[in-house]
């Protein structure tokens, strides 16, 4: 698609504050199962107290600490990424314990190339570098395959380097830029989609999972089914499709897709950001409440700040380094 540079900075814009918006509002209910948040708050359709209303968590903060990193050097550089999540770093935000104590490690030096395997020997499989990948699916995302892995591997390396993770990344930056490059808000074709994104994988699990996504959709599979087969856990393999298959089904109403994908238990601060992302960088950041847009916490990288990160990572591109 042809885009103009208005359109591109407010679909970068949705994207950034989706990812926010449904991080805000999962957190109040993670690690809960879907029939526990049905019983308790039904739909959550706004951010609760439980967590500080509005106030994102590490999936934002790692979030924003990539895009900033992007913008100060025009290009994906792993050291710098790894400085970036180290400076943002804050202990309150909701980090897993291996997270934060390689986040601790950097911040004393370590070499970013060897803390990816600090805690696990093979690499965390979880879904902490699809989390925050979102920044590099909208700059980069374009060049696709072998060249965007290379891209994501690179920028969560310092804590993420599992074959599963590394694909769970790829997948959501390819999802990302699929609906960035999608006109007037259309969703993408399923079966293509779905195509696509199998094409970044290397590990069969997440090959496999996709796929079961994509029966699900195709074939009218409600939410339950979802969680019963895709899983909605920590791992890259379950968050991952779960993100995409919702914002897929979902994704025509930004809220009702936020409000889905926190509605099906689990992960949900992850689930729901990832979906954020997607469902932001199709539609822009007008399709979210308003009411979230007020509720979302605004001090330094709040709201705000949020805003002109995302206006002013629009503005580079492949090989670009910005002031």
């Amino acid at each position: 698609m042809a885009e103009n540079a208005c359109d591109r900075e407010e679909r970068f814009v949705g994207a950034l504050l989706g990812t926010a918006c449904g991080d805000a509002l999962g957190s109040g209910v993670e690690g809960m199962a879907r029939e526990e948040i049905r019983g308790r708050f039904g739909d959550v359709r706004d951010f609760l107290p439980e967590r500080g209303k509005g106030r994102y968590t590490d999936d934002t903060q790692m979030t924003l600490a990539l895009a900033l990193s992007l913008i100060r050097v025009g290009e994906v550089d792993g050291a710098d990424c790894a400085l970036s999540y180290a400076e943002l770093f804050e202990a309150e935000r909701g980090y897993g314990r291996s997270a934060a104590a390689v986040l601790e490690a950097l911040r004393g030096g370590a070499d970013y190339r060897r803390t990816g395997t600090l805690f696990f020997p093979g690499g965390s499989f979880g879904n902490g570098a699809a989390m925050r990948i979102a920044p590099v699916g909208l700059v980069f995302g374009a060049i696709g395959g072998e060249r965007l892995r290379e891209k994501v591997f690179e920028a969560v390396r310092c804590t993420h380097v599992h074959p599963e993770a590394v694909d769970g990344a790829s997948v959501q930056a390819l999802a990302v830029s699929l609906m960035l490059r999608c006109e007037g808000g259309r969703l993408p074709d399923a079966f293509g989609t779905f195509e696509r994104l199998r094409e970044v994988c290397r590990t069969e699990r997440l090959r496999r999972k996709l796929r079961d996504a994509e029966a699900l959709l195709v074939g009218g599979g409600s939410d339950a089914e979802a969680v019963r087969v895709l899983g909605v856990g920590v791992a890259s393999a379950e968050s991952v499709p779960a993100a995409v298959f919702t914002a897929l089904r979902y994704g025509a109403d930004p809220e009702e897709a936020l409000v889905r994908a926190v509605g099906l238990g689990g992960d949900t601060d992850t689930i729901a950001a990832m979906t954020g992302a997607l469902v932001g960088a199709l539609h822009g950041p007008d399709s979210f409440p308003r009411r979230w847009f007020d509720d979302l916490e605004n001090g330094p990288l709040g709201r705000d700040d949020i805003i002109r990160i995302s206006r002013r990572l629009a503005h580079v591109t492949e090989g670009n380094k910005t002031g």
